[in-house]
């Protein structure tokens, strides 16, 4: 099953997990907007599967699909 959560509600799951984790709201969202974590945007929220941010800490992520907006500029006519 995958578990959807928002930015604060992945940070929350992290911490209650282990109390001494340095993975801070602000640290997930740096990794969202990279693209180094999948996630999918939802008006102004994130959201991240608990599994694709285990998985980028265990090493063994898959890369981010390219963003839609690179998409776009690779289709434009000039």
């Amino acid at each position: 099953m995958i578990h959807t959560r928002t930015i604060k509600e992945a940070a929350a799951h992290f911490k209650s997990v282990d109390p001494q984790t340095a993975l801070t709201e602000y640290a997930i969202r740096t990794l969202l907007r990279t693209g180094k974590v999948p996630c999918v945007r939802v008006g102004k929220k994130y959201l991240v599967t608990i599994e694709a941010l285990e998985a980028y800490l265990e090493g063994t992520a898959v890369p981010a699909p390219a963003r839609e907006s690179e998409i776009r500029k690779e289709w434009r006519i000039q």
